[in-house]
């Protein structure tokens, strides 16, 4: 049994990480894109090139009865209404994140999934990659013994408009974004602390700006994260110049009373030397582990691993660190 999917825009990089994991995957089938936004060329051909049909829009997709999930991946200011619509119509939604740009839209969707009966789902792909999922086995055994500190840089990244053949202009637009390259690559940092400690965030203190590349929105940021009884430190955003061999930069130091851990990359990898030096990863279990658990989810109607409360708390970690950045204090996270 399979769980036929639909893919709603190319506006966001990852769609073209998650349409093949979708069309390959095995509980999952590929059987429309829709073109909303920028990039409806790309989503055009991506379309044909999987044997699904195109839909100009997502409202045109939505009334495809074969369409049983989609996986949306616009703009981010318009993630809650294009998750809000699906729901209605009764599809279970993967949603890129953030789950939306305020706390009001994250409760909106979350509502929206309750009244439809439907699965809501977000991304975070660090808690997906192998090193961290052993890393989490070694914390909740006790190895290194009680959480006393970590460090990370998670998604560290290149801007994505330097993605070749992509419009990604929208994310220098703080409207469309919500932010810049904080609020693109943290939340996979701040799902990740939250999963390997098992708690929430009580303060945030973060410094974020557009520190390397002069651009209208940052670009990079660093938080201070205070758990009960764990002390957070996160690096993350577009920091990564032009020629960097890497990709993504994911790293994470994990200390406790008895030990630490030191993962110094999440992806399997290897680099080439030639005229220049090159980082291939040459796998990306993380994409295909969250197509497969949210599509193991639905069709045995189980909980999916990331719902839409752990994507609200997300979100206030990541609002509070920019108005902890903008006041220059510690900032409490909130949920209303």
């Amino acid at each position: 049994m399979r769980l036929k999917f639909g893919v709603i825009s190319y506006a966001h990089p990852h769609a073209l990480r998650y349409a093949p994991a979708i069309a390959g995957g095995r509980f999952t089938e590929l059987v429309a894109v829709s073109g909303d936004g920028p990039n409806s060329d790309v989503a055009r051909a991506e379309a044909k090139k999987y044997g699904a049909r195109f839909y100009r829009n997502y409202e045109e997709l939505l009334r495809d009865d074969e369409v049983e999930a989609v996986y949306i991946a616009s703009e981010s200011f318009r993630h809650a209404e294009m998750a809000i619509r699906a729901m209605e119509e009764g599809k279970h939604v993967l949603l890129e994140k953030p789950i939306a740009l305020s706390l009001r839209e994250a409760d909106k969707v979350i509502r929206a999934a309750r009244r439809a009966g439907v699965k809501l789902m977000l991304p975070f792909n660090p808690r997906f990659t192998e090193p961290l999922r052993k890393a989490k086995e070694l914390l909740d055994a006790g190895e290194i013994g009680p959480l006393e500190y970590v460090h990370a840089i998670s998604e560290n990244v290149k801007p994505p408009i330097f993605i070749q053949g992509l419009d990604m202009s929208w994310f220098l637009d703080k409207s469309r974004a919500g932010g810049g390259g904080f609020m693109d690559t943290a939340p996979h940092g701040v799902d990740s602390l939250i999963w390997l400690t098992g708690r929430a965030p009580k303060r945030v203190y973060a410094d974020i700006g557009s520190k390397v590349y002069g651009f209208p929105v940052d670009d990079i940021g660093t938080a201070i994260l205070e758990f009960d009884d764990v002390l957070a430190v996160l690096t993350a955003g577009w920091g990564n110049p032009k020629g960097y061999s890497y990709g993504i930069e994911m790293k994470y130091y994990l200390v406790g009373r008895e030990g630490f851990l030191d993962v110094r990359t999440a992806y399997p990898d290897f680099t080439v030397y030639q005229d220049r030096a090159e980082k291939i990863y040459w796998d990306r279990p993380d994409v295909r582990g969250i197509v497969e658990s949210f599509a193991r989810a639905v069709l045995n109607d189980e909980p999916v691993p990331i719902d839409g409360e752990t994507g609200k708390l997300n979100l206030a970690v990541i609002l509070a660190a920019y108005e902890s950045s903008e006041r220059k204090r510690p900032v409490t996270v909130k949920l209303r």
